[in-house]
């Protein structure tokens, strides 16, 4: 527990330093020598843990604050160059691409060669021969990937500490052997086993063994690699913790049968089995934390030591998370931890129900027979199954229905699988001839792996579950491991919960009724409105959303974006969970970068209104938001048009002129929005041009706010300098996307709101804004939140 207690201070530590507290490095250790001190004060005390815990709460914000947020050639994002640097691992060749992760040494931009560090991914075409260890100069546009609708690949490599990607490089090698001679010699082996298998076994099957031995998915087609999502068993064809932990799990099982009578051999050959099983498949990173947990959770189980499994756990995220903190956000990480922790929390409990129950229904000799056959993989499954299953929720948003029943069926065989297939790709490296029959009987296996995947994804087996609510997947956790560790090591006052809920069942289930429903009550009591305004210009991308909720606790939607994931996570994050209806949904203008998402907000909230600029268009997109809106009041309006709220907010329509023709460019007639509430006014331009600024001035229209909306994401020529001066803000919003790849926010446009704070999103996420009508707050997104800055009005 102690172990477990430091390492949830140091995790915590970790995330909040990343979000919240985001201190320099010298506050940090500060804190920690503060801390230490206190340890080294009371270390003789009862509660020294909790000095322990506080040291290592420290020293987690510590390291994460030396956690690099850029690199030296990530200040050439935008540019066009060449660079000149080291291929540092395995080229990632797909179907129609290249990946390389190089190294960069210099680079040669604006006519002039200069000396740079940092990691770029390149990419190029598949006829490059490219290899580890050659050191390329590769020529393309630097930037970043923008995020997408449910996954952000930019922070995705920003984790792995790459923060400048390359598509579409030319490449030309100019140097070779210049990485390490053993990863380069693995990686020589893995590539000739590929090989052996690709001449010796047809499509799908080559491709499905390719993935499961080296952890190389490409060559899986989408139509399979879609079957194996469907079934729920997506996690045979590549080398992750659940896979590693499934098989090593079921293959000590196996030796323990062998060896009886010494459990500790058994153990000890599934240890060395994943060790050489690592080596074997290249020993990455991911591969690495899935071999240290499965070996963890085999020693926890010969130690025969429950509470051994949540320490080895913990000691395990400690030393990653150590050694790179991003590794806590990694996916393949948090599923391998929760795989490790379900089977062995779990495993053995389920295990011993399922006998009981075999033993009730069938004679000793039948139970046994059954036990053996079905334990591993069905207990090992289910176990696997339940503790990752609101992970694969969360990241995914399904469930599969078929999960179990086909990992029931195809379990079995991967033992099998994984000994005929190793054992022909270490033959196929000395007899080639003998080994292909070896494979052909893993082809066996494989087939049937392949049927049972396919037989279940032709049915609809999977629940999709759409926006899931972080906090109630971050409490299922909190729950799931406080429960598995009280279990585990059964303190006093877990004893006596236990002892009371047995004597005292109805009573306890009466008095947990009531606490769930208390918490639902206070959850209602805390979504009420506060009496402010409430306004959130949310972080879409290069699109433009923005939400409102009055001081009465009237919603208004002003566009969407074009990811409705993001759309319906950040309007969930901020609506109370019981409201399903929005007041009144404003189309600017029947752009689909700033509709496409709106049609998923109609599928899951009523609107009460819906204001638009009566632009006729002819898109898919438009067409049926139009048709989502036949039940709903649908209001034409141009300059003039008002609504005024019993709560004081008052909005008004200051552009288009007059309704624009389908001819009509629609940034220039796009609907401009002030709203209004006492001293407050905020200008919503969207993406107005600078024709449809000179329109409002020419016909007299008065835009002074106190808070603007830079229109058009700052672009360049975004702005007419003479709008700047009618408005007067003293605050500016900035919705923008740090990939773009129009270079938005131009300098020059910048540089126009000379002492007035500008809030950007693609600085800090969404920007919030809060008034009591005489002052302004403002602060950053829910992830990414800042101190307040206030403003007054």
């Amino acid at each position: 527990m102690r172990l477990i207690l430091v390492t949830v201070a140091w995790t915590l530590a970790i995330s909040l330093a990343r979000s919240l507290l985001r201190f320099d490095l010298s506050v940090w250790l500060v804190c920690f020598a503060v801390a230490v001190a206190l340890a080294v004060k009371y270390r003789r005390h009862r509660y020294r843990w909790f000095a322990f815990a506080l040291v290592a709460f420290a020293g987690g914000a510590a390291r994460q604050s030396l956690v690099p947020q850029s690199s030296d050639i990530a200040q050439y994002n935008g540019n066009t160059g060449a660079i000149a640097g080291i291929i540092i691992s395995e080229p990632d060749i797909r179907d129609d691409r290249i990946q390389l992760r190089v190294e960069a040494e210099s680079i040669f931009v604006a006519s002039q060669t200069l000396q740079t560090s940092g990691q770029v991914l390149v990419e190029t075409f598949v006829t490059a021969d490219v290899r580890y260890g050659d050191r390329i100069r590769a020529t393309g546009s630097l930037g970043i990937p923008a995020a997408g609708d449910t996954f952000s690949y930019a922070d995705y490599l920003g984790r792995q500490g790459v923060f400048t990607m390359m598509p579409f490089a030319g490449v030309e090698v100019i140097g070779r052997g210049h990485g390490s001679p053993f990863y380069a010699a693995i990686l020589n082996l893995k590539q000739t086993v590929q090989d052996s298998i690709a001449q010796s076994l047809p499509e799908p099957y080559a491709g499905l063994l390719t993935g499961i031995l080296l952890g190389n998915e490409r060559g899986i087609s989408p139509e399979l690699a879609q079957a194996f999502n469907q079934a729920g068993a997506a996690h045979i064809i590549a080398i992750s913790g659940f896979n590693m932990i499934c098989i090593s799990s079921i293959i000590t099982r196996v030796l323990e049968g062998v060896f009886p009578r010494r459990q500790g051999l058994a153990a000890l050959i599934g240890i060395c089995f994943i060790g050489i099983y690592t080596i074997f498949v290249g020993a990455g990173a991911s591969i690495m934390r899935a071999a240290l947990m499965s070996s963890l959770l085999l020693i926890g189980r010969q130690l025969r030591r429950n509470t051994y499994v949540p320490a080895s756990l913990a000691l395990a995220a400690l030393v990653i998370s150590l050694i790179d903190p991003n590794a806590l956000l990694d996916v393949g990480f948090q599923l391998s931890f929760f795989a490790v922790l379900g089977i062995g929390l779990l495993a053995d409990p389920l295990s011993s129900r399922f006998r009981s129950w075999l033993d009730k229904r069938f004679s000793p000799p039948m139970a046994n027979g059954i036990h053996t056959f079905l334990n591993d993989p069905l207990i090992v499954s289910i176990a696997a199954y339940i503790s990752t299953l609101p992970l694969t929720i969360l990241y995914f948003g399904r469930a599969s229905l078929a999960a179990l029943p086909v990992n029931l069926l195809i379990m079995p065989a991967q033992p099998f699988l994984l000994v005929t297939g190793m054992t022909a790709a270490a033959v196929s490296l000395f007899l080639p001839m003998i080994s292909a029959v070896i494979y052909w009987i893993t082809m066996v296996f494989l087939a049937w792996t392949i049927a049972i995947v396919r037989g279940f994804a032709q049915f609809d087996v999977n629940v999709l579950i759409g926006t899931t609510e972080r906090r109630l997947i971050q409490t299922f956790y909190l729950l799931m491991i406080g429960g598995a560790m009280a279990a585990a090591s059964r303190p006093m006052f877990w004893m006596r919960m236990e002892r009371l809920i047995r004597r005292q069942a109805v009573i306890a289930a009466a008095a947990l009724a009531v606490f769930l429903l208390l918490i639902l009550m206070l959850a209602m009591r805390f979504s009420y409105p506060d009496g402010r305004l409430h306004i959130w210009l949310l972080d879409v991308g290069h699109s433009n959303a923005a939400l409102l909720q009055t001081p009465n606790g009237a919603q208004m939607l002003i566009d969407g974006g074009r990811f409705p994931s993001r759309l319906l996570t950040a309007i969930g994050d901020r609506l109370p969970f019981h409201d399903r209806h929005i007041e009144i949904l404003a189309v600017t203008h029947p752009d689909q970068w700033d509709t496409a998402a709106i049609s998923a907000v109609l599928q899951r909230y009523t609107v009460g209104a819906a204001l638009y600029s009566g632009q006729p268009n002819q898109t898919e997109t438009f067409q049926e938001i139009q048709r989502q809106l036949a039940h709903s009041t649908m209001i034409q309006v141009q300059v003039g048009y008002t609504i005024e709220l019993d709560d004081g907010v008052f909005i008004e329509v200051l552009h288009p002129q007059s309704q624009p023709s389908l001819t009509d460019k629609l940034n220039d007639h796009v609907m401009v929005l002030r709203v209004t509430y006492g001293d407050v006014s905020l200008l919503l331009t969207s993406d107005l041009s600078r024709r449809g600024q000179r329109l409002m001035l020419e016909n007299n229209i008065h835009p002074l706010a106190s808070i603007m909306q830079i229109p058009q994401h700052g672009g360049l020529h975004a702005l007419e300098s003479e709008f700047l001066e009618r408005v007067q803000p003293q605050i500016a919003l900035l919705q923008s996307d740090k990939a773009n790849r129009r270079d938005d926010p131009d300098p020059d446009v910048l540089a126009l709101f000379d002492g007035v704070p500008v809030f950007r999103t693609d600085e800090g996420g969404a920007i919030h804004l809060q008034s009591d009508g005489r002052q302004v707050w403002v602060n950053r997104s829910l992830e990414q939140s800042e101190e307040d800055s206030a403003s007054s009005s």
